[in-house]
């Protein structure tokens, strides 16, 4: 209960200003089933019975982060008491975790016929650096996730990602930027990609560079961008000793882009105008097929942007994108260019995540394809059923299709979770999955199921 007083104390102040300042005709706070107090009388004199405030203000204390003075003056904000503190140092915040899970799969190999089922662990470091800066900014995160089987000694995995990215603030009308990243990702048994005979999943590798600088003039804002990417992908060994050679799958790309927008509604949207190029060079000319390899191509877009306070935040943009391979034999890639991500919170309580995209990607599965274009959509919702209680569900769902080729895959994945928050530095996690694989190619298509319990450590 001591630990619950100052937030009770506070929403108690408030509710009682609230008789004082807001006019009869107030609206009921979201997420309140009895009002503060909002319609009280002018003569002071109390219109509810002190049981109905002591109920309103625990409500309050429990469901929201933070609670009105008057319709007319800025949120109060109260702390939030799991929210971590990170560690100071100097004129940075560390903010160190580590999350250790138990689980379980219905299918450890990604069989299409015969699926075996295992138990694991995975075990998930991180860690985030973050500057404290009146300007400029300086932000570092590094994590790995360890996996592995008790019965399947060779199913062990790894991923690792690195993070770097810094903006410096040139003048209250110039804003520049750098990012720099490194990723390891195990690819999955079931990738097309992957040998059936595989000993263990190889892994593939991308690191990017990426800088930007954006000017504003008023109401009008532009920004270029340039980044130069590079794909790696290991050998993979097989069960008879056999290595298989992936160097023709490695590639690097250079892309670049430049945006003009202008601010409507106070500047709380903007409509946008986008030009993109890339070029996307393997280090193998030729890949084992003996097809030539790479391409260039280029993408324009229109959008708009949500922002400023709004409950829908993030931005979508339509247009049309071209990608034009180096192999004459091959034919290009030509569709509806679509980027979009947004959030919505129609509540303080609930927010919903929307992303969706068409984009070109390279592929040497097939040698008479040029390369896959993918569809991909998902949804996310996550809704806090009290302060330190957050459900969670998510479904994504993507289309690859292979141009110059019959080759169509989908992907659909469903997550579901639930994570109850002790304190600032610890809480437990329940989460389930489902994935599904399904190839146009017979012998390819496979599901999994997992569920996993683990605790989160942090600080």
């Amino acid at each position: 209960m001591s630990g619950r007083r100052p937030t009770v104390l506070l929403a108690v102040t408030v509710a009682i200003a609230a008789c004082w300042t807001a006019p009869a005709t107030a609206q009921v706070a979201p997420g309140f089933e009895v009002p503060l107090l909002r319609g009280a009388a002018d003569d002071g004199t109390q219109a509810e019975d002190e049981a109905a405030v002591d109920f309103a203000v625990d409500e309050a204390a429990d469901e929201l982060t933070e609670l009105p003075v008057d319709d007319a003056g800025p949120p109060v904000e109260v702390e939030d008491p799991y929210e971590p503190l990170g560690i100071r140092l100097g004129s940075f915040l560390l903010y160190p975790a580590i999350e250790a899970f138990l689980g379980y799969s219905n299918n450890v190999f990604d069989s299409t016929t015969n699926p075996e089922g295992g138990g694991y662990y995975r075990v998930e470091p991180e860690a985030e650096l973050l500057s404290d800066w009146s300007r400029h900014e300086l932000r570092g995160f590094v994590s790995a996730d360890h996996e592995s089987f008790f019965d399947h000694s060779g199913e062990t995995t790894t991923a690792f990602d690195a993070e770097l990215e810094g903006r410096l603030d040139i003048s209250a009308r110039d804003v520049a930027g750098l990012r720099l990243a490194y990723s390891i990702i195990p690819e999955s048994r079931g990738d097309p990609n992957v040998p059936q005979s595989v000993v263990n999943p190889p892994d593939s590798e991308v690191a990017v560079a990426e800088a930007t600088y954006a000017r504003r003039f008023g109401r009008f804002a532009v920004s270029v961008r340039g980044a130069a990417e590079d794909f790696t992908y290991d050998d993979a060994l097989l069960s008879d000793g056999t290595v298989v050679d992936n160097s023709d799958r490695d590639y690097r790309e250079l892309n670049g882009g430049i945006r003009a927008g202008i601010g409507i509604d106070d500047d709380r949207r903007s409509i946008f105008v986008e030009a993109g190029a890339n070029r996307r060079k393997y280090r193998r000319r030729f890949d084992d097929n003996g097809v030539e390899r790479g391409s260039q191509g280029y993408d324009v877009l229109v959008g708009m942007t949500f922002d400023r306070g709004e409950p829908l935040s993030g931005e979508v943009a339509v247009g049309y994108q071209t990608q034009n391979p180096d192999d004459p034999n091959l034919p290009d890639i030509e569709s509806v260019a679509f980027r979009g991500s947004l959030v919505w919170q129609p509540t303080g309580l609930t927010t919903f995540t929307l992303d969706g995209s068409i984009f070109p990607e390279e592929s040497t599965l097939d040698p008479n394809a040029s390369g896959a274009l993918v569809y991909s959509a998902g949804i996310g919702v996550e809704h806090s059923f009290r302060r330190n209680l957050i459900g969670s569900a998510s479904f994504l769902y993507e289309l690859s299709d292979y141009v110059g080729s019959p080759r169509v895959e989908r992907d659909y994945l469903v997550v579901a979770g639930l994570e109850y928050l002790v304190n600032r530095r610890l809480s437990f996690q329940i989460d389930a999955s489902y994935a599904k694989f399904e190839s146009n190619i017979v012998g390819e298509d496979y599901d999994e199921a997992r569920v996993e319990a683990g605790i989160r450590l942090q600080r």
